[in-house]
C-alpha cells in the first residue's frame, strides 16, 4: 500500500467512527491568594494569568488532523509569548488587548493563551506603550516610538495624531470630547480633541503646583478629573478637564502609601486609585480622595508577585496589571468594599 492510500484509509477509518475531538488541556491552578492579608477582609484575589503557562492551544479533531495529513498542510503554531507587556486594556469576553514594546506589537492574548496582533494597514508599530478605550468605542494607541497616538475605528481604519506634537508619548486616556497623553521627555500631558489638534498642555518641568517631572500615564475619574502619574515628583496630580491644576497626593518612599518608582494608573468605577509601582513591584490602591487602602503583590516570579510592574486596568471587577518583566498579564478579581 502507497503512504498516500494509507493517509486515505487513515481518513476514512475516522469518519466511519466518528472520530471525538481530543480533550482540551485545563487551565493551570492558581493558589489562592488574596489582598490585603489577615485581619482585613481581603479585597482582592487572582483570578488568572495570561497567558496561561500551563494551558495548550486546543487539538484539532481527530478527523481535522487526518484530513490535513492527506492534504499536506500544516498549522501555523501560535505566536511567540509577550516579552514586556507595558499597556493592558481589557476587551469583550475574555481577551485583553496588550501593547508590547519590545516586541512592536499589540496583541490580543485570548484566555487560553492566543494570540492575535492587532495591525494598522500601512504603517507598522514602532513602540507601542499604552492603551485606551474612546467611550466611541475607538481603540487609542500610545505609540512612542513613532512619537504618536494611533487611532483604531471599529471597522479596522488607522489615523495618526498628534504628529509634530509630542515626543515620546507613553500613556493615554479619553473622554468623549478629548484625548489626554502623557510625554515624560516633555514633562507635560498634551489634552488633544477629537480631530488631533492641540487644546490644552498641563505641566512644565518642575516640582511646583501644576507642574510636572517625567509624566508616565494618565487616568480620567468618573467625574472627569484627569489623574497623571507625576513619576519623579512622587505625586499622582490631578487637574480639571480643562488644565487646571487641582492638587495632588503622595510622596516619596518605599513603605505605606509612599510612592517609588510609580508607573501605571488606573480608576474604578468608585472613583479608587490604583497605581503600579515598578520598583517597589506592588500595585497601591488609593481611596478617591488619596488615602491608602490597601497593596497587592510583592517582588518575585511566582503568581502574585511582580517584576517592574507598568500599565493598569479597570473592567467591572477585574484589575489587570502589566507584569512586564515577568512577561505576563496578571488579573485580578476585586471582591468587597472598602470598610
Amino acid at each position: 500500500m502507497t503512504p498516500a492510500a494509507a493517509r486515505l484509509g487513515a481518513l476514512a477509518a475516522c469518519a466511519a467512527l466518528a472520530c471525538a475531538h481530543a480533550p482540551r488541556a485545563a487551565p493551570s491552578q492558581l493558589p489562592d491568594l488574596r489582598w490585603p492579608e489577615g485581619p482585613a477582609a481581603p479585597r482582592a484575589r487572582l483570578a488568572r494569568l495570561l497567558p496561561d503557562p500551563q494551558a495548550q492551544a486546543p487539538i484539532a479533531p481527530a478527523w481535522r488532523r487526518a484530513l490535513d495529513a492527506v492534504l499536506g498542510l500544516e498549522r501555523r503554531a501560535p505566536d511567540a509569548g509577550l516579552r514586556r507587556p507595558f499597556g493592558v486594556l481589557a476587551v469583550d469576553g475574555e481577551e485583553t488587548l496588550v501593547a508590547d514594546p519590545d516586541l512592536a506589537r499589540v496583541v490580543r492574548v485570548g484566555g487560553r493563551g492566543t494570540q492575535r496582533t492587532v495591525e494598522c494597514k500601512g504603517r507598522a508599530w514602532s513602540a507601542p506603550f499604552a492603551l485606551a478605550r474612546a467611550p466611541s468605542g475607538e481603540l487609542l494607541v500610545a505609540d512612542a516610538g513613532a512619537a504618536v497616538v494611533v487611532r483604531i475605528s471599529p471597522d479596522g481604519r488607522c489615523a495618526e495624531l498628534g504628529a509634530g506634537r509630542l515626543e515620546r508619548p507613553t500613556g493615554v486616556a479619553a473622554t468623549a470630547d478629548r484625548i489626554y497623553v502623557a510625554d515624560p521627555p516633555r514633562h507635560e500631558v498634551v489634552a488633544l480633541s477629537a480631530a488631533g489638534e492641540v487644546v490644552a498642555r498641563m505641566g512644565g518641568r518642575g516640582a511646583g503646583d501644576g507642574q510636572l517631572s517625567f509624566p508616565t500615564a494618565v487616568a480620567v475619574a468618573p467625574d472627569g478629573t484627569l489623574l497623571v502619574v507625576d513619576a519623579l515628583n512622587f505625586r499622582i496630580s490631578r487637574f480639571s478637564p480643562d488644565g487646571r491644576w487641582l492638587g495632588a497626593f503622595g510622596e516619596a518612599g518605599d513603605e505605606g502609601g509612599a510612592l517609588a518608582r510609580p508607573k501605571g494608573i488606573a480608576v474604578d468605577r468608585e472613583g479608587r486609585v490604583y497605581v503600579s509601582d515598578a520598583q517597589r513591584d506592588v500595585v497601591l490602591v488609593f481611596s478617591p480622595a488619596g488615602a491608602l487602602e490597601y497593596a497587592l503583590g510583592a517582588s518575585g516570579e511566582g503568581p502574585g508577585r511582580f517584576v517592574h510592574p507598568a500599565g493598569l486596568a479597570v473592567a467591572g471587577n477585574r484589575l489587570l496589571v502589566a507584569d512586564s518583566l515577568n512577561g505576563r498579564v496578571q488579573v485580578f478579581e476585586l471582591i468587597g468594599e472598602a470598610p
